[in-house]
């Protein structure tokens, strides 16, 4: 009896086991190694938790959690400049910055043709497109293209043959404007830090509507399709003056080589900074809006929703700021006399200490080791060749600066990014001279100096936007030229 007892329960035993091993076998995911758990009832309905990633505000897609992806891994040095896309209609002092979809976000600027409205903001356009140009790799001044820039964006100040920057000094250029650099390569944020959500909220604005279809616009290339998207520009949202700020919005998707529209900044404004936080937000920082006043206006735009939200304001108005996003993932604006220090977790700006050069409008990149670099922009009486690296303390804006090595030739309204090599490009700007140079100027952090990089027509401008795309590569967009004429040209720097 004990025995057919024992042989039954022993039965028993192996068919429980072979059930739950057939069930584990028929669900692959309860077998593999991390594997989260599938669900096993119904679904139940009803108001998630506060807890819940379902009740959490919408997030940039790329953006969320922090989880901006890193630039493709490329040793460097960039050396080939070629064409990309022209923009809808010529922009200068415009910002620019890099959002985690690895798109480039071109914010603002000045008008530079009267009437139509310019180019548009409001909601998305029919996108600008050019087949991009077969490259090779420049080291001459003129551009190594099957397509070349038009009479209108061609500079009249002819860049250098080797690219070697020169040395000249004289008369005052025009005080400058914006840089911005690349946010894509996440400021040297690792791709699984996870920032947390600030704690200021942010007030929603209203978006604007279409009053007007934009006229073609004029000078620089020939875009190959008409912008379809609300009128922007200027300080009513319709027709443009010369000269004026304006609210337009141009997204460059470096995978297709073209050029839309995204909804317009709330405030028009020219001269201003942008920068992107690790959650994918984009910043339109500081400037100037119509009659050239400097503005302390922050704006923050979510690519997920489309939305713009007012941000706390910076410190004090600032009409020619630069800003980044370093490493600590907090965002980093300057100008003459004043660094703040924006801190997204606690929605609170700090404030300090602008370098002992005090020159306007530098550029102003994140570098890998978190430092945070300035170099060039305007003395008061000429461009500088100044350069210096701000290491955060404890509190971000308690740091210090300390000077590196000066650039080979001083520069203002030149613009900058950091590439996916860990190297700085500061590309084109004034001379001391005042004369619009097409240089390409490279900045090793590990070894704390400068060397000439490639000198092209193409990146003969100022007052233009820069910025790292996703596929690593560094952009320029917009500016003059050296005749004074506005550019709707862009170029790419690549391996």
């Amino acid at each position: 009896m004990s025995w057919s007892r024992t042989s039954r329960r022993c039965a028993s035993r192996a068919l429980v086991l072979s059930t739950a091993l057939a069930a584990a076998l028929a669900t692959p995911a309860l077998l593999a190694p991390g594997a989260e758990a599938l669900p096993t009832g119904t679904p139940t309905t009803g108001t998630p938790s506060p807890t819940s990633p379902a009740s959490t505000s919408p997030q940039p897609s790329a953006g969320a959690a922090g989880a901006c992806p890193p630039l493709p891994h490329i040793a460097g040095p960039l050396r080939t400049w070629e064409t990309a896309a022209d923009l809808p209609a010529p922009l200068a002092h415009v910002a620019a910055t890099t959002g985690c979809d690895g798109r480039i976000y071109l914010l603002g600027g000045e008008a530079t043709t009267a009437g139509g409205g310019g180019v548009g903001g409001g909601v998305p356009a029919t996108p600008t497109t050019r087949s991009p140009a077969t490259s090779t790799p420049s080291g001459s001044a003129t551009p190594s293209r099957t397509a070349t820039p038009t009479p209108t964006a061609t500079p009249t100040a002819t860049p250098t043959a080797t690219g070697s920057p020169g040395d000249e000094g004289g008369s005052t250029p025009s005080p400058g404007v914006r840089l911005t650099p690349a946010a894509f390569n996440n400021g040297g944020v690792s791709p699984t830090t996870t920032p947390t959500t600030p704690s200021t909220p942010t007030t929603p604005t209203t978006s604007r509507t279409p009053t007007a279809t934009p006229t073609s616009p004029a000078g620089g290339g020939t875009p190959t399709a008409t912008p379809t998207g609300a009128t922007g520009g200027g300080t009513t949202g319709g027709a443009t003056v010369a000269g004026a700020p304006v609210d337009t919005v141009q997204v460059y998707d470096p995978k297709r080589d073209a050029w839309s529209n995204a909804p317009a900044l709330p405030t028009a404004r020219d001269h201003l900074a942008a920068a992107t936080d690790t959650d994918g937000r984009i910043y339109a920082i500081g400037g100037q809006t119509g009659g050239s006043t400097p503005t302390d206006t922050v704006e923050v735009y979510t690519p997920s929703s489309g939305d713009w939200t007012e941000g706390p304001s910076l410190p004090r108005p600032m009409g020619t700021p630069s800003a980044t996003r370093g490493t600590d993932g907090k965002i980093y604006v300057l100008d003459a006399t004043t660094l703040a220090v924006y801190d997204p977790d606690s929605g609170d700006w700090t404030t300090g200490g602008a370098p002992p050069s005090g020159a306007g409008a530098p550029v102003l990149v994140g570098l890998p080791d978190g430092r945070i670099l300035a170099a060039g922009g305007s003395d008061g009486s000429s461009a500088s060749s100044d350069a210096y690296a701000y290491t955060p303390g404890s509190g971000s804006a308690d740091g210090s600066w300390a000077k590196v090595a000066d650039l080979p030739t001083g520069v203002s309204e030149a613009a900058g990014a950091t590439g996916p090599d860990g190297r700085v490009y500061v590309v084109g700007g004034r001379d001391s001279d005042g004369d619009t140079v097409g240089s390409t100027q490279v900045f090793t952090p590990d070894g704390d100096r400068w060397s000439a990089g490639a000198s092209s027509a193409l990146t003969a401008r100022s007052g233009h936007g820069a910025a790292t795309g996703g596929d690593g590569r560094v952009y320029v967009a917009g500016g003059t030229s050296g005749s004074g004429a506005p550019l709707d040209s862009a170029a790419a720097l690549g391996e």
